[in-house]
């Protein structure tokens, strides 16, 4: 699923909808900060919750769960890339870091 669809999908949901799956993901950040465990996947916590739910709300679910499928896992490597060094024409590698100091990763969607 790409951004196009997962965006589809969340602005298909009526108003109900979106408050049901606003609710639906606080209740289980909340289930996740007290979870004993450190790692786990969206998958791991949200497929259980799918049973019963509207249609949409179970494709809302789904563009979750293929959302955060695209990046590493947990526990793994960040991809290596390189960025333009703000005001510099300069490039520096993700890579060149490692081992050398704390690095703060950020990341996204802003539209």
């Amino acid at each position: 699923m790409d951004k196009e669809q997962r965006d589809r999908v969340m602005t298909s949901l009526s108003t109900e909808e979106r408050n049901s799956f606003r609710q639906l993901i606080a209740r289980t950040q909340q289930e996740r900060k007290a979870s004993s465990s450190e790692l786990f996947t969206a998958r791991d916590v949200l497929e259980s919750q799918k049973e019963g739910l509207a249609p949409q709300l179970q494709a809302a679910i789904d563009a979750v769960i293929a959302r955060d499928e695209l990046g590493p896992a947990a526990g793994q490597p960040p991809p290596d890339f390189n960025l333009k060094l703000l005001g510099s024409e300069e490039r520096v590698r993700l890579s060149s870091f490692r081992g050398k100091r704390p690095v703060a990763l950020i990341f996204g969607s802003y539209t």
